[in-house]
């Protein structure tokens, strides 16, 4: 016969700690993000005639977080189990804001027990975190030499390696596994155990390629309002925008890259701007930024709040579960 456990005192204490204390977080990291800009922002908008570039600069980066969910949730169709739409967006809307917080694992940390709550094993979980890095930051390195003629010249040559290695893995995707087990051996960590497809690995890095291309409309947006010659801005920007951003991201210290980024865009928007106005645009784009992220992934969370229904009770995270058998009915069969 089978005996329930007790359930331990104040086992469910830390669950609901962490149901606090993580958006608790996440705010204090995007205040951070946005501390001492509001005077920048306020600048901007009361420039004459800079509010149209500055909706074309939201719109633009709104766009590309979409394509990086469509990023990640090719790569999850492919290596785990099939889960609804509205189900994939929650998880990873909470876990993209989580990258305000320093440090990467608390992004990791939230699709692990959210997608664990809803079927997915962890080693899948942990595939795909991985995988998705690793073809946001070839993909970003890829798009990168854009910017290269009119920022480092003939010496940035190497550049061109991460595009040719992304081509490879667009033609031999299955590359992409030992490529992300080597990636794991150098961190000392265990070799991801899924392996992902050869459809899902191309739809990731058409995905991550377009987000690239569609963010960097918005730093060619805020560059053009300061003076950039339009032409001339745009693979500056586009490039600049996605080798800056791939870099930093592996800055895991920092939230969200935060400072690495500005630093890494000044080489490239120096070449079409002053030093002054290259800052300017700097600042801006980490405050446009956000706030798009923050107007797409807040809505996106309150467009899936969980459904609550008498019949099925809801997980920790508002994931709906099964509802399973117990003992008594199944010894009943």
């Amino acid at each position: 016969m089978t005996t329930a456990t007790a359930p331990r005192p104040g086992g469910a204490l830390l669950p609901r700690l962490l149901r606090i204390l993580f958006p608790l977080a996440v705010v204090t990291g995007i205040g951070f993000a946005l501390y001492d800009r509001a005077g920048e922002l306020a600048a901007l908008v009361l420039r004459p005639g800079s509010v149209p570039y500055l909706l074309l600069a939201l719109a633009a980066n709104a766009v590309a977080v979409l394509f990086t969910m469509a990023t990640w949730r090719s790569l999850l169709a492919d290596l785990g189990p099939r889960l609804p739409g509205r189900t994939t967006t929650r998880i990873y809307f909470t876990s993209y804001l989580g990258k305000y917080v320093p440090g990467a694992v608390w992004g990791v940390l939230a699709q692990l027990r959210m997608a664990g709550a809803a079927g997915v094993p962890a080693p899948v979980v942990l595939a795909v975190f991985l995988l998705n890095l690793i073809v946001a930051v070839l993909t970003g390195l890829a798009v990168g030499p854009l910017a290269a003629p009119w920022t480092l010249g003939a010496g940035a040559w190497w550049l061109v390696l991460p595009g040719a290695l992304t081509l490879v893995l667009a033609v031999k995707p299955h590359l992409l596994n030992r490529l992300a087990a080597s990636a794991a051996r150098l961190a000392r960590r265990p070799a991801p155990q899924a392996r992902a497809g050869a459809r899902g690995v191309r739809r990731a890095l058409a995905a991550a390629t377009a987000s690239w291309a569609v963010s960097g409309l918005h730093l060619w947006a805020l560059a053009v309002m300061l003076g950039a010659p339009p032409l001339t801005a745009l693979p500056v920007c586009v490039g600049g925008f996605a080798l800056a951003t791939a870099a930093a991201s592996l800055v895991v210290v920092l939230p969200d890259g935060w400072g690495a980024r500005e630093a890494l865009l000044l080489l490239s928007l120096t070449a079409v701007l002053p030093w002054q106005e290259a800052t300017a645009v700097a600042v801006a784009s980490r405050v446009v930024c956000t706030l798009s992220e923050v107007l797409v992934g807040g809505s996106a969370l309150l467009l899936t709040l969980p459904r609550h229904s008498p019949h099925v009770p809801d997980s920790p995270e508002g994931i709906p579960c099964p509802v399973s058998s117990t003992p008594s009915t199944t010894a009943s069969r």
